[in-house]
Order: C-alpha cells, then sequence, then structure tokens
C-alpha cells in the first residue's frame, strides 16, 4: 500500500502547488505517507514472499488461507530417514514437525515486501513415539555383564552395549530449518546404550581371593555331632553376599528339627552338656565367626557360650540357638562375598572370599578374673550304696576381654575392643550311691 501512498502524496503536492498552498496548508490536510499503518492493510504488498510462496496483492485472511494450505502441503511430503543404512519413510507431520503459524505470520508481517523464512514448531513426545516404533527392528538393547563362579572363581561376562537414535540431537538439527530448508534425507544420530550393570563396575565388585579362613577340629566318632556340624555346614556353603547384605546363621541354616535334618547330641544347658537336637551346630557358626573377624567383617550380632568350649579359643565363640541367639554378619565392603565350608577328616573350615586388602587380623586377650568349679553330688537311686561316679568334670570360669588388631598394608595398627565375656564354671558333678 505504501507505493499507493506515495502516488497520492506527490498528486497533493501537485495539486496544492497548483492551487498555491503553503507547506504549512500542507501539513494540516495530514496527506503525509506515515498515516497508514500495517492495521489497516487490506492486502499485502508486491513482492512479499513467504520462502516459495508467493503472496503479494492478497488480502489478508486470503494470505493466512494460502499459508496454511501451502504448508499442509510441505508437512506431507516424504522424508527419507537413515539409520544403520536402512531407510526409514516418514513424512514431517508424522514426525511431530509442525508449522508454529503465529510466529510464522509475524515475521511476514515484519517482513512485507521482502521474503520471509517459516518458523518450524516440534512436538518431542510424538517424534519419540513415531521413531521407537519404526525403529524398533533396529535398535539394539544394552545387555549387563553377568558373572558365574566356577571352582571359587569369579567369572564375568562382559556388557554389550546398545544403540538407538538420538532423538534429541535429531531435533536439534533441524531447530533452524523451515518448511523450504527442510532435508528430503536425513541421517539420524546414533546414540550408545550402556548396560546397567557394566563390566567395570562388576569387575570392581568381583571378589579375588580368601580374605578370611578358620578350622576348627571335631571328635569323629560323636557320629550325631559330626552329622549335625555336617548338615549345618552344607546349607551354609555358597552363600554369596552382595555389599551391604547381612548374613543371619539362624535365617540360613533354620530351625534346628529332626525334620530339618538334625539329630540329638550334647548341648549346653544350665551350664551343664546335656542331650538335645542340634548339638553341634555352635561349632560351625564359631568357625564361620573367627573366619569373619580374620576378614575384618562387620560384625552385626554375636553371643558368648555359658560356658567354656574345647573347641575355640576363649573370646572367640560365638553361640547359638533358634530362633533368639544369632550371628550375624554384614558386607560393608565394596566387593561380593562368598563363603564356603569344607568338612572332612575331624576337620572343619571356613573361607571367605573376598576383595584382598593387604590388612591382616590379630587378637589380644587378658583375663580379668578366673572363677572356680564347685563340686555338685547327686544321690543316684540306681546305683549301689557308696558308689560314686562322676558325670561331668568340672572346669574353671573366666571373665576375659578380647580386641582385635588390625594392620592395613601400609603398616599402620588400629584395636578394637571385641567383647568381654563372661563364662560360668562347669561344675564337678558326682553321681553318688544310695545308702
Amino acid at each position: 500500500m505504501r507505493w499507493r501512498w506515495q502516488q497520492i502524496f506527490y498528486l497533493a503536492i501537485t495539486m496544492m502547488a497548483f492551487l498555491g498552498c503553503t507547506t504549512n496548508e500542507a501539513r494540516i490536510l495530514n496527506l503525509a505517507p506515515e498515516a497508514s499503518s500495517r492495521e489497516t492493510l487490506e492486502q499485502l504488498p508486491p513482492g512479499t514472499l513467504l520462502e516459495d510462496l508467493n503472496l503479494g496483492g492478497l488480502q489478508l485472511q486470503k494470505a493466512q488461507e494460502e499459508i496454511r494450505s501451502w504448508s499442509k502441503d510441505k508437512l506431507e511430503e516424504n522424508l527419507y530417514l537413515v539409520y544403520n543404512e536402512t531407510e526409514i519413510l516418514l513424512t514431517p507431520s508424522e514426525l511431530g514437525i509442525a508449522l508454529d503459524f503465529e510466529r510464522t505470520w509475524e515475521e511476514v508481517q515484519k517482513n512485507l515486501g521482502q521474503r520471509s523464512t517459516s518458523i518450524l514448531a516440534f512436538d518431542y513426545l510424538k517424534a519419540n513415539q513415531t521413531l521407537q516404533e519404526r525403529l524398533s527392528d533396529f535398535t539394539r538393547s544394552a545387555v549387563d555383564a553377568t558373572y558365574k563362579i566356577e571352582n571359587d572363581q569369579f567369572k564375568i561376562t562382559p556388557a554389550i552395549s546398545g544403540e538407538t537414535v538420538d532423538i534429541d540431537a535429531f531435533l536439534d538439527e533441524l531447530t533452524n530449518a523451515s518448511l523450504a530448508s527442510l532435508p528430503k534425507r536425513i541421517l539420524l544420530p546414533r546414540v550408545e546404550l550402556p548396560a546397567a550393570m557394566t563390566t567395570e563396575a562388576l569387575e570392581a565388585l568381583a571378589f579375588n581371593g580368601v580374605i578370611g579362613e578358620y578350622t576348627t577340629q571335631y571328635n569323629l566318632n560323636d557320629k550325631n555331632r559330626s552329622a549335625n556340624l555336617l548338615e549345618a555346614a552344607k546349607k551354609m556353603d555358597k552363600t554369596v553376599l552382595k555389599p551391604g547384605d547381612t548374613f543371619s546363621f539362624n535365617d540360613t541354616i533354620g530351625p534346628r528339627t529332626a525334620e530339618t535334618g538334625f539329630k540329638d547330641a550334647y548341648i549346653v544347658i544350665n551350664n551343664e552338656y546335656v542331650k538335645g537336637i542340634g548339638g553341634g551346630i555352635c561349632q560351625v557358626s564359631s568357625t564361620l565367626y573367627n573366619a569373619a573377624l580374620l576378614a575384618n567383617l562387620t560384625i552385626v550380632e554375636r553371643h558368648p557360650h555359658a560356658v567354656v568350649v574345647a573347641y575355640i579359643p576363649l573370646g572367640q565363640d560365638a553361640t547359638v540357638n533358634y530362633p533368639n541367639l544369632d550371628l550375624k554378619l554384614r558386607n560393608d565392603t565394596q566387593s561380593y562375598l562368598y563363603l564356603r565350608t569344607k568338612v572332612e577328616a575331624g576337620k572343619l573350615t571356613i573361607k571367605i572370599y573376598g576383595k584382598k586388602t593387604g590388612a591382616k587380623v590379630r587378637f589380644e586377650k587378658q583375663i580379668e578374673k578366673e572363677l572356680n568349679y564347685h563340686t555338685v553330688r547327686r544321690i543316684d537311686p540306681d546305683l549301689l550304696p557308696g558308689a560314686v561316679v562322676q558325670q561331668q568334670n568340672g572346669s574353671k570360669g573366666f571373665i576375659m576381654k578380647t580386641w582385635k588388631v588390625v594392620t592395613d598394608k601400609e603398616g599402620k595398627e588400629t584395636k578394637q575392643l571385641l567383647s568381654r565375656d563372661t563364662y560360668a564354671p562347669t561344675h564337678r558333678i558326682l553321681k553318688i550311691g544310695a545308702d
């Protein structure tokens, strides 16, 4: 419209000159070109283009209709997306690409009589869903690293990374594109999908040797006690603890009943050795306790015996009684722990595998007090008058302190009080025949 106003302006000047009007009188007529505004335009001036769409001379509403129709056609043209040398045919609209009409129309109004560029809008969610569906046969999911234990060795099957299209990078490439400049053939950028459990992460968790080992001896001639010891050791064998796991002896071994495979053997009740089901199991828990101490593991729960036991040094035993007295260990290391038990030739050995640190553990002890035993005489009507039979040997009791001393690979020592245990004396018991 500007050109029309210019013609009118020159015509008015000519007329005023002809009529003898002054310059001031011309100002009064207010016929300057600035009197027009874009808001009053009824049609677009010649030379107004939206990329390859000529809008010059069109009324505003008609121009808008032309833009919408033109963009619709453009958005239905074929695009060839290339991924892993495979071509996928899609239209821009299927990819969630649309014309941002409001911003594009603003550009047209800013550039009257000139060429404007269209502005695109992107639906990221639709693009992602469409590409995931169309590329499902071409993308590859990641495979986690796994492990198995063979011959007490930690063996890893490496992870395999996955691959998929990088949706964000793809759409970022098109951020500055317009409908006219939108490529007809687009290489889809690929991105690697790392496994949730990488090979490196699993290698960091792998154990690499024995970090704690302890052996105790038992009497093979005590068949029932030996059988209980063997059964408990079998139930615990090949246990794996992840970092942060807590091992419960009672939960692992379960109730001590005939139905669960245990037999009658001597146990300690009220400071006396009596027959009871599951006798011998405490030797397994005590052996494990010492292996755990030597591995420098965290002891969550441990209880001493009421009396001294012969198979383990004072202060290093751990009694259990289902379900109230337990031995619990927590894996506070940065690797898997693996328990192995071996029972043969009167020896029970427990090994704990983990990540070697070079640390060494030893024990220091102090007997605070010795407790003397007493002789208890009990009448036994089954004995002849005056006969005396010793039912149980007497043994002293003790109050004992035990420390764990850890020397790290640099030679630095730390000393920790493990326990202050009281062991009652085992009284000497004599059976005497009635007079």
